[in-house]
């Protein structure tokens, strides 16, 4: 399958943001990555923060249908945050990037990913389990519910990060985190 002009740019900015970072790319850079002339990207794309953006919201959106893939209705608080787990170590495992960019530039473009997403969001699916999790005395209720989403969502971050720099085996690592969560945040 042919890639059009837009996917062709955002492969093309992935892999230069997971390279050198946003910063340190120009719009030239990414349309000759992709292959392109200047005007051709701006045809899809009026800014390099816009193509960020874009870039941004497609993770996530990959990681919010690979969670959805994989949660089912009957799962109790303490399995959705598994599966979260789950999720964020095969999708990093497949590619390493995406997890991080999402990391990097949560500041960013993190606002407008949770009101595109609104209940999707990550952030706030997180919070109702936890609440939920709470009210069915599984999870701790004497921890505020931001620090203990905190909680699970730095180990994931920090595995990433040092699983990218081969600091942190990926063997297991779904495994031990899920361990260190429930240990931390059940009662």
């Amino acid at each position: 399958m042919k890639k059009d002009g837009k996917q062709k740019i955002l492969d093309a900015a992935f892999l230069l943001f997971s390279d050198r970072g946003f910063d340190a790319v120009s719009i030239r850079d990414i349309a000759d990555q992709a292959g392109l002339s200047n005007p051709a990207l701006y045809q899809h794309f009026k800014s390099k923060l816009e193509l960020g953006e874009a870039l941004y919201l497609s993770c996530y959106q990959d990681q919010n249908d690979e969670l959805n893939r994989r949660l089912k209705p009957e799962m109790s608080p303490l399995e959705k945050l598994d599966t979260l787990i789950d999720v964020a170590v095969f999708l990093h495992k497949r590619t390493p990037s995406p997890l991080l960019y999402l990391e990097k530039m949560q500041g960013q473009f993190g606002l407008k990913a949770r009101e595109t997403f609104a209940e999707e969001a990550l952030t706030r699916r997180m919070r109702h389990w936890l609440l939920e999790g709470q009210k069915q005395k599984l999870i701790r209720d004497d921890v505020p519910v931001s620090m203990l989403a905190g909680l699970v969502i730095g180990q994931i971050t920090m595995w990433a990060i040092q699983s990218d720099l081969k600091l942190a085996p990926k063997n297991q690592a779904a495994a031990h985190m899920k361990r260190l969560t429930r240990s931390a945040i059940s009662l």
